[in-house]
C-alpha cells in the first residue's frame, strides 16, 4: 500500500525534464462529497493548499464541455472568496488530478467553483503548431469578431452595412450574463509602474475585454525562475514590458517537461497564439464582496503561450518572443526631453490600447498636464514595405493628456481592426511637445470682401476667430478661384479641420472608406490637422471615388464609365459636388467652427 502511494506521488511530482501524463479522474468518477486539495499561491512563490469538496458535475454539449463544481472549506476561503489570479489552479481527489479552478459566482455567499476538467485542457497539447507570426517572429494576436472602438476613426470606417439585427425573441445572452452561470474568473492584469491616474483609464479601456487591471510593482530579484514552475506556481502571461509592465496574472495547472497548461479558462478564445510567459510572485489577495483578485508582479520571462482555447492556455518553456517596440518622447514638460521605451503585444484587439496607456503614463510621470496647457503630438508608424505613417494634431482642452491618449490610440485600432489583412507594424513612435496656454480657437464670423470674382482671381475672406479666454482678432484667408470655373454662384465654406472632414464625408462616403490597408495607409497620412482653418469653394460638378482614388470634376460620360465599370464591390461612388481649391490658414491652436458663404464668380469682375 506504502509503495503504491509513494508511486503515485512520484508521477505527481514536476519533473522539468520530462514527466509521465498525470494521474487524473474524469468527471464521471466523482461523486459529492469528494474531498479535493487545491494548491495556490497567495503570498510570494510558495505554494499553499487549501481543502474543498466535490458538489455535483454539470455536463455541457461539445461546445460548452463539463464543468465540475466544488465548495472550498477552508475559514481561510471563505472569509476571502474565490479570487482572481486563482484561475488554473489544480485540484487533486485523492491524489488525482481533476482539473484546474476557472469559475466563479459573484455575490456568492458562499465559496463555490467551477474546474475544468484536466482531460479536456490535456487536449491542448495536442493543437498543430502554428506558423503565424508578428514582427521578427512576435505574436500572432488575438482575432476578435468585435473591437472595442476599432470600426471607425473619426470619419473613416471600412464598411457601410446595416446594424445587425437581434434574433427573433430579443437578445441571446451570453453564458457569462446568465443568471446562476458560473462566470469565468476575469484576469487580473498587474501593472507596475502604472500611474494611479492612470490605472483608472486602463480600468475603464481593458474592462471590456474582461480584464481587471491592478497596481502591481517588480520583483527586485528577477522573481522565480523556469526550473520553479510547478503545479499551483503563479505565473503571468505579459502584454507590455520596459518601462510600464502589464501582465496577466494566473496560475500553472500542470507541467509535462517544458510543456505547461494554465488558466483552465480561454485568455480570448483565439487559438494560435504567441505570447510571452513568464513567472509571478503574489503580493496578498484583497477580498473583495463582489470577486476577491490577487496583487502580484511579474517574475522572469521563462517561456511562451502557443494556444488559447476554450479549456485553457498552454505554452512551452524555453522560447522568447520578440514583442513591438514603442519609443515615447516627452518634451516640454521638463526641461530636459523625457523617453520611454516599452515592447509590447503586437495584438489586435490590445495593441492600441496599450499604446494609449504608455503615452498617458509617460505624460503623467514627466509631470502631469494640466487644462492650461497644449499637446502637439506625433504618431510615426514603421512598417515594412511601406512609407512611414505620420500622424499629428494638437490636443488643447480641459483633459489634454487624456484626449492626446485618446487619438493617438484611434486610428491605431482603426488599423489594426481591418478586414483585409493582419497589420504588421516595426516600431511605433510617439513625440508630444507640450506648451504653455490653451491654444484653441472658435470662429465667430466670416464674410466676404468682394462682391464678386473672376475666374483665375482670388476670394478674399475676412475672418473673426476668437481665442479661449482671450480676444476676437481677425484673420484674412484668401481662396484661389480656378481659372475655368464657369460665372454662378457657389458655396464658399470656412471652419477647421475636422469639421470640414465631416462636411466632406458627408459628400463623399467613399473617400473615408478605405478599399485596403494600403489604401487606409495613405489616406490616414492626409488627415488634416486641427491647428488651422480651412477654406474651400464647393461646385456642382459630377466627383468620382473609385478604388481608393478621386477623380473630381469629370465630365459626365467619364464618370458614368468609370463609376459603373468599377462599382462591383462597392469600390467606386459618385458625387454631384466637388470640393475645388481647398485652402489652409495654419493657426497656433486647435480651431473650431463653420461657416457657408456665397460666393459669386464673374468673369466681367474688373
Amino acid at each position: 500500500m506504502l509503495v503504491a502511494l509513494l508511486g503515485a506521488l512520484a508521477l505527481l511530482a514536476p519533473a522539468p525534464g520530462g514527466a509521465a501524463a498525470p494521474l487524473t479522474l474524469a468527471p464521471d468518477q466523482l461523486k459529492p462529497g469528494d474531498r479535493a486539495i487545491v494548491r495556490s499561491v497567495f503570498r510570494g512563490d510558495s505554494i499553499e493548499e487549501f481543502p474543498a469538496e466535490i458538489v455535483g458535475v454539470l455536463s455541457g454539449g461539445r461546445v460548452d464541455g463539463q464543468t465540475i463544481i466544488a465548495r472550498a472549506t477552508s475559514e481561510r476561503l471563505r472569509q476571502v472568496g474565490v479570487a482572481q489570479g486563482m484561475s488554473g489552479s489544480p485540484v487533486y481527489v485523492d491524489g488525482r488530478l481533476i482539473g484546474a479552478l476557472a469559475s466563479s459566482w459573484p455575490f456568492a455567499r458562499e465559496p463555490l467553483f467551477g474546474i475544468t476538467p484536466i482531460r479536456e485542457m490535456l487536449r491542448l497539447f495536442d493543437q498543430p503548431a502554428s506558423s503565424a507570426t508578428g514582427p521578427a517572429g512576435g505574436p500572432a494576436g488575438v482575432e476578435l469578431t468585435a473591437l472595442p472602438g476599432g470600426a471607425n476613426f473619426g470619419e473613416f470606417h471600412w464598411e457601410e452595412s446595416a446594424p445587425a439585427q437581434p434574433p427573433p425573441g430579443g437578445d441571446v445572452p451570453s453564458r457569462a450574463s446568465q443568471a446562476g452561470a458560473p462566470v469565468s474568473l476575469p484576469v487580473p492584469l498587474a501593472c507596475g509602474g502604472l500611474a494611479p491616474a492612470a490605472l483608472e483609464a486602463a480600468q475603464l479601456w481593458l474592462a471590456p475585454l474582461g480584464f481587471t487591471a491592478v497596481p502591481g510593482g517588480s520583483t527586485p530579484d528577477g522573481g522565480p525562475d523556469a526550473a520553479s514552475l510547478e503545479p499551483g506556481s503563479a505565473v503571468a502571461v505579459d502584454l507590455m514590458r520596459g518601462d510600464l509592465q502589464i501582465s496577466a496574472i494566473g496560475t500553472l495547472t500542470w507541467r509535462d517537461g517544458d510543456r505547461v497548461l494554465l488558466f483552465g479558462h480561454p485568455f480570448f478564445q483565439s487559438g494560435d497564439v504567441r505570447l510571452p510567459l513568464s513567472t509571478a510572485r503574489i503580493t496578498t489577495v484583497v477580498a473583495s464582496d463582489y470577486v476577491s483578485f490577487k496583487l502580484g508582479s511579474r517574475g522572469r520571462e521563462v517561456g511562451i503561450v502557443t494556444q488559447d482555447r476554450r479549456p485553457g492556455v498552454s505554452g512551452t518553456i524555453g522560447p522568447r518572443v520578440p514583442l513591438l517596440p514603442l519609443a515615447v518622447r516627452i518634451e516640454g514638460a521638463r526641461s530636459a526631453p523625457q523617453r520611454f521605451r516599452f515592447e509590447l503585444v503586437e495584438d489586435r484587439a490590445l495593441a492600441a490600447q496599450l499604446v494609449g496607456l504608455a503615452t498617458l503614463n509617460s505624460l503623467l510621470e514627466s509631470g502631469g498636464i494640466g487644462p492650461g496647457q497644449t499637446l502637439a503630438w506625433t504618431l510615426t508608424l514603421h512598417r515594412r514595405a511601406a512609407p512611414p505613417l505620420v500622424l499629428q494634431d494638437l490636443s488643447a482642452s480641459e483633459s489634454p493628456t487624456g484626449e492626446a491618449a485618446g487619438a493617438i490610440t484611434g486610428p491605431l485600432a482603426f488599423l489594426f481592426g481591418n478586414p483585409f489583412e493582419r497589420l504588421r507594424l516595426d516600431s511605433i513612435e510617439v513625440a508630444i511637445q507640450v506648451s504653455p496656454g490653451r491654444r484653441s480657437w472658435a470662429l465667430r464670423s466670416a464674410r466676404l470682401l468682394d462682391a464678386a470674382v473672376r475666374p483665375g482671381g482670388r476670394a478674399r475672406v475676412e475672418c473673426r476667430i476668437e481665442r479661449w479666454r482671450g480676444p476676437i482678432e481677425t484673420r484674412l484667408i484668401e481662396v484661389p478661384v480656378a481659372t475655368e470655373l464657369p460665372d454662378g454662384r457657389y458655396s464658399l465654406w470656412v471652419g477647421g479641420g475636422a469639421e470640414l472632414s465631416r462636411f466632406e464625408a458627408m459628400r463623399f462616403p467613399a473617400r473615408y472608406r478605405p478599399t485596403s490597408l494600403d489604401d487606409a495607409w495613405r489616406r490616414l497620412g492626409r488627415v488634416r490637422p486641427s491647428g488651422a482653418l480651412y477654406a474651400v469653394i464647393v461646385a456642382s460638378a459630377p466627383d468620382v471615388t473609385a478604388a481608393g482614388r478621386d477623380y473630381p470634376e469629370l465630365p459626365a460620360s467619364a464618370a458614368t464609365v468609370i463609376s459603373s465599370a468599377l462599382a462591383a464591390g462597392d469600390l467606386a461612388r459618385r458625387a454631384e459636388t466637388a470640393l475645388l481649391d481647398e485652402t489652409r490658414l495654419t493657426l497656433a491652436g486647435v480651431t473650431r467652427g463653420e461657416l457657408q458663404l456665397v460666393l459669386t464668380v464673374d468673369s466681367r469682375t474688373p
